[in-house]
């Protein structure tokens, strides 16, 4: 029984960097929205919640996972950086 853990933790590790990752492909394609509109909060809000939601579950993967997921986790919340500076750059403009 001891060998079937450490396969169900990395299945489940797996599937948390998996889920954040797809989380996170969601989120830059909102922040490459253009609207007609030019309404902008709704796609700002949801593309920060995914993003936040994304790196919970790399997080989680962070703690649970060997070192090549520790790594592969750091490298995949790196774009957090890019959407969140891209959110502060278009809120004031949008939350007005």
């Amino acid at each position: 029984m001891k060998t079937a853990e450490p396969n169900q933790a990395l299945q489940q590790t797996g599937l948390l960097v998996g889920l954040g990752g797809l989380l996170l492909l969601l989120a830059l394609c909102l922040q490459f929205v253009t609207l007609a509109s030019q309404d902008y909060r709704v796609v700002l809000l949801t593309a920060l919640l995914l993003t936040l939601s994304a790196d919970v579950c790399f997080v989680l993967a962070l703690i649970r996972g060997g070192f090549a997921m520790r790594c592969f986790s750091i490298v995949l919340m790196l774009p957090t950086i890019f959407i969140v500076a891209d959110f502060m750059r278009r809120a004031p403009h949008s939350f007005r």
